[in-house]
């Protein structure tokens, strides 16, 4: 025979956690996760104390540079893009554009990611997108990876916030960190 004090302890537990609502993040921050996407096609992640060693400057001079995006088998993409020049999580969006390419003539691989704002409060919503190029795995290899800067609002500069347009945004050298393409 049970106790009903199991009973209720069970009750307890499952009503915890089915109820969401006291979820730690606010639901625009959250992680999403789609049922129905299929397998992972491309997965892009970059990750850095940002651009300052190509610059010449301290390493993390200019914060910190993370990014994850993938696209799904059924061509949505989802993902994180985090730049924290200045100080901690001075921009951050929710990546929903991705665009991988081959260069050939390089053996290497390039990718165009881009999302919408959701930090700093005043520019949610706007666009953001950046480019990056993986030339390796370790800092043996003859060139070392690559990375743009984000671009906010990058119509006003006449770059296209179309992944698919594939942006020229130049690069630097990123002589710290790690570009990861596939």
């Amino acid at each position: 025979m049970r106790h009903p004090t199991f009973e209720l302890i069970t009750l307890l537990l499952v009503t915890a956690c089915a109820d969401q609502s006291a979820s730690p993040l606010v639901e625009a921050d959250a992680p999403r996760a789609q049922v129905g996407q299929g397998r992972i096609v491309h997965r892009v992640s970059v990750g850095g104390p940002d651009q300052c060693s190509s610059l010449g400057l301290k390493p993390g001079c200019d914060g910190s540079f993370s990014l994850v995006a993938m696209q799904w088998e059924d061509g949505s993409v989802t993902g994180e893009f985090t730049d924290s020049y200045g100080g901690p999580g001075a921009l951050h969006a929710t990546v929903d554009c991705l665009l991988v390419q081959v260069i050939p003539e390089r053996t290497t691989l390039e990718a165009w990611v881009g999302g919408v704002m959701t930090h700093p409060k005043e520019a949610a919503g706007h666009r953001v997108i950046t480019r990056m190029r993986d030339n390796g795995t370790s800092k043996n290899d003859p060139r070392p990876d690559a990375i743009s800067r984000g671009i906010v609002d990058p119509e006003r500069e006449n770059v296209s916030s179309n992944c698919q347009d594939k942006p020229d945004m130049g690069f630097a050298q990123a002589l710290q960190g790690q570009v990861t393409i596939w």
